[in-house]
């Protein structure tokens, strides 16, 4: 079968590779389509710290079942995995914050990912409920998105997001976009996602409608600020990866606000400064927020069936998996907003 595999550094390969066999208590999944995400972007380019060799890439997926060993789960079925499969016996996932599980085994990385024909789930990963059927209202090409979502679910519940509080976002990416359209679902008011790229900008207001999107151009803090009658955001959230988002998100929270740091910076420049008494006299609160857990997965799944949200405005860009580098250039150069493989 053929596969998107990472052999080293700006070394990936469209290729044949043994198609995986059944596992006991598992199933195969045959891929129909599988997100790239800057992540995957970025392990092309450095590698990743997970995995040491060659590996099958491929971490937001969806496609029907092609082998089981499990009744529950008969050939056909339409399905998207959570990717991380926790151990489901140490501190954080007793305590149900499985995205800390130091043993945890992630598709794509310390296994076998989704950008091949098929893929393995084996049966740790049915225990842990890794596994979540596709409903009928969700398009299957869609389902890849649930990936993406679920960590902004768990990144929208740290930041507490509630009814009329404002939220801002920083980077309107697929990202940007989600936690948008998230924190609009749970009621907060104004909600407004802004970024400097005008393609990316356009591309949202697609997605969103025009009175949830700004450019940001001459003048567009001042037309953020008047949004909050100069109060200042409640929720900021930076979700992209430049350093800048930083000071501009301490410029525009507003007292008592919360800063999302949902994206991570460069790990060779991962440090910024910040006014400590700036902080301390406005008591702004800092949150982390990293991945999520099969029950996020879940709920991101339901999330999906329910919304109204135009999700092939939101799939901007197919390419089958023999384009695969050609798919990867796409995402890295910014071009539409999620780009998909296509495997079946």
């Amino acid at each position: 079968m053929l596969a998107a595999v990472f052999h080293g550094p700006d070394d990936l390969r469209v290729e044949q590779v043994p198609r995986p066999s059944l596992p006991k208590g598992g199933l195969v999944m045959q891929t129909r389509t599988v997100g790239i995400c800057g992540s995957d972007v970025r392990t092309w380019h450095s590698g990743n710290h997970r995995f040491s060799g060659s590996q099958i890439l491929g971490h937001e997926m969806g496609g029907i079942v092609a082998e089981s060993d499990l009744e529950a789960y008969l050939v056909g079925t339409p399905i998207t995995v959570c990717p991380c499969v926790p151990c489901l016996e140490c501190a954080s996932c007793l305590s149900g914050h499985q995205n800390f599980c130091r043993s945890r085994k992630c598709f794509g990385y310390q296994r076998p990912g989704g950008m091949a024909e098929a893929m393995a789930v084996p049966e740790d990963a049915m225990r842990a409920s890794c596994v979540v059927r596709v409903p009928d209202s969700i398009p299957l090409d869609y389902a890849p998105l649930a990936e993406t979502l679920h960590s902004i679910l768990n990144g929208q519940d740290r930041a507490r997001t509630s009814l009329m509080e404002s939220v801002l976002v920083l980077g309107l990416g697929p990202v940007g976009i989600l936690h948008v359209a998230v924190a609009s679902s749970r009621g907060a008011r104004p909600v407004l996602g802004v970024d400097p790229l005008e393609q990316r900008v356009e591309a949202a207001c697609q997605v969103l409608g025009r009175e949830r999107v700004l450019h940001m151009g001459e003048g567009w803090e001042k037309r953020a600020r008047e949004l909050t009658e100069g109060h200042g955001w409640d929720v900021v959230v930076i979700a992209n990866v430049a350093r800048a988002s930083v000071a501009t998100a301490f410029s525009l929270v507003a007292p008592m606000g919360r800063i999302v740091a949902y994206a991570g910076l460069r790990a060779d420049a991962p440090r910024v400064d910040v006014d400590w008494n700036d902080v301390h006299y406005r008591q702004i609160e800092i949150i982390g927020s990293f991945g999520g857990t099969p029950v996020y997965f879940q709920a991101a799944v339901n999330w999906l069936a329910t919304s109204n949200l135009p999700l092939d405005r939101l799939v901007t860009s197919e390419f089958p998996i023999e384009r695969t580098l050609e798919a990867f250039k796409a995402v890295e150069n910014g071009v539409g907003i999620k780009t998909v493989l296509r495997l079946s």
